[in-house]
């Protein structure tokens, strides 16, 4: 393909005189459906906030027929100010102006409501166990209700795909019942569809209806982003998704991989403010506890690190040489992970970027080759710690003169350990759920009389076996990442006692936030 034709597909995907992208977030609503997810009033107050602040059109923020604490959230956002327009949810109804819960939905007065009702027959007859007209006359009437109170009314059609699959003219006929909605927007509820289907379908329906169409795909065969763009191809620009792809089962369309294909890959001019993805993303990660893949496109930790000393050497005399885009474009980060096969250009940039100036043949630079090839060194916090003491002659912040730690036969913790500051000596006592926990609870009470150490977190902590062939008796790795506001970092530890082990990535990761921040 030439590139005169490359330009015509993606101007085809992406045109550029194409109608803007109606943005429409629904985290705090079909995300909250997470298994294992539960948000708290505060919670979506406060993730609306900074879902409005990244340039969200819609916040579909809930039901309040199906949840109470979601009619308190529209009667407090109402006061905030935002520059999202509200969306609260809603489905049809048999008999709209009795029905209370079409009366909730009215009494939010958010700026839009969105009502769902069935377009797959099979749903009609074996859900709702009703006749097909009647649900084309419940879709009619409820949406003529809610615009004669003055609302502007979106129409999710459920299962649309699934449902043109199976009747395409019902299906069409459903539409044409939500013709007075202000969109029509067609789900993919089982997320079951493949690209191909999609686009045929949207085409069809482009042709059919004269109605803004609307997307909005789930995730369940992993196609949610690339059928959204198959639809967008048929002028479906109102495109609905969540944060970290929440939702049920396998998730929502992703906005964390839609907005960069289409804000960065396809060029389209877009009102958010890209460069805050990966800290949004990060921020609903703290809000909610569910982790992404560091491997995941574009905001995973691991998007843009590189390992290989010819694609290290390689990337430091131009970045474009093994990524497809700069990292800084979503607010991510390039990071060169230290291994025996990261070379010397791994660590001169390592090096580099904790302010120190090293040639590729530094005796120092071989020297930690050397220390890496032996794993003694695995971490950019320990090479850190290892170029402070070589270079700076820096001590670490403080040392464990010793502990001993005991477990009850009930599995509770109880660690006694004497930590030595400067010249002062501090002994503390601990209990926690495990002998690492307590260990880490009581150098946390000793640095305390010495150093702030409230800002820092463990968030993860991973053992792994090095000689299996020894069973119990075999040699853990043990590493521990951190964090401090919006700095992480890790260090690890390896001996036949996972005690010890833990010990010393302990005392690694604690003296590099001291040494950091000037302890």
């Amino acid at each position: 393909m030439n590139a005169g034709s490359w330009n015509e597909v993606t101007d085809f995907i992406s045109p550029k005189n194409a109608k803007k992208l109606i943005l429409y977030d629904t985290t705090l609503r079909d995300g909250a459906q997470t298994h294992g997810l539960k948000f708290s009033l505060d919670d979506k107050l406060s993730i609306s906030g900074k879902l409005s602040d990244f340039g969200f059109d819609y916040i579909e923020a809930g039901w309040p027929s199906s949840n109470p604490r979601d009619k308190k959230y529209f009667e407090n956002v109402k006061g905030m100010g935002l520059k999202a327009k509200s969306a609260v949810f809603g489905m049809t109804s048999p008999s709209p102006g009795k029905d209370k819960k079409i009366d909730d939905l009215l009494k939010t007065e958010a700026d839009v409501i969105t009502v769902f009702g069935k377009s797959w027959d099979l749903h009609v007859k074996d859900v709702l166990r009703m006749s097909p007209d009647k649900n084309l006359r419940m879709v009619s009437d409820t949406i003529e209700y809610l615009k004669s109170h003055d609302f502007r009314v979106f129409f999710d059609a459920e299962h649309f795909f699934d449902g043109y699959k199976a009747n395409p003219d019902y299906a069409l006929k459903v539409l044409d019942a939500a013709k007075s909605a202000e969109a029509l927007v067609l789900c993919d509820t089982n997320g079951g569809s493949m690209p191909w289907e999609i686009e045929k379908i949207s085409c069809a329906v482009s042709k059919a209806v004269s109605s803004e169409i609307g997307v909005h795909m789930h995730n369940d065969t992993g196609m949610a982003v690339m059928n959204t763009l198959s639809a967008m191809r048929n002028s479906a620009f109102h495109v609905q998704g969540t944060m970290n792809g929440l939702g049920e089962r396998c998730g929502n369309m992703d906005w964390c991989e839609f907005l960069p294909l289409t804000g960065i890959k396809l060029g389209m001019k877009l009102d958010i403010d890209m460069k805050k993805l990966f800290s949004l993303s990060r921020y609903i990660v703290r809000m909610t506890g569910f982790s992404l893949a560091k491997n995941k496109p574009f905001i995973g930790a691991n998007a843009f690190s590189h390992k290989g000393g010819v694609h290290i050497d390689a990337m430091l005399k131009n970045s474009r040489a093994y990524e497809h885009m700069n990292p800084d474009d979503v607010g991510n980060s390039r990071l060169f992970s230290l291994s025996e096969q990261s070379g010397r250009s791994g660590i001169v940039d390592a090096a580099g970027r904790h302010g120190y100036s090293l040639g590729k043949n530094d005796p120092l630079i071989i020297e930690m080759m050397e220390v890496m090839n032996r794993g003694e060194v695995t971490t950019d916090a320990e090479l850190f710690l290892m170029l402070s003491e070589k270079i700076n002659r820096k001590k670490d912040a403080f040392s464990l003169v010793s502990y001993e730690t005991a477990v009850s036969s009930k599995g509770v913790a109880k660690t006694e350990v004497k930590v030595s500051v400067g010249n002062d000596t501090f002994h503390e006592i601990a209990e926690g759920v495990g002998p690492v926990h307590s260990l880490d609870v009581a150098l946390r009470k000793a640095l305390s009389k010495k150093f702030s150490v409230d800002n820092l977190k463990l968030t993860n902590y991973r053992v792994r076996i090095i000689n299996q062939d020894k069973a119990t008796a075999a040699i853990v790795e043990v590493f521990i990442e951190f964090r401090a506001g919006d700095k992480s970092w890790s260090t690890s530890g390896a001996s036949d006692d996972i005690i010890k082990a833990s010990r010393d990535a302990l005392i690694k990761g604690y003296n590099y936030y001291l040494l950091k921040n000037g302890g």
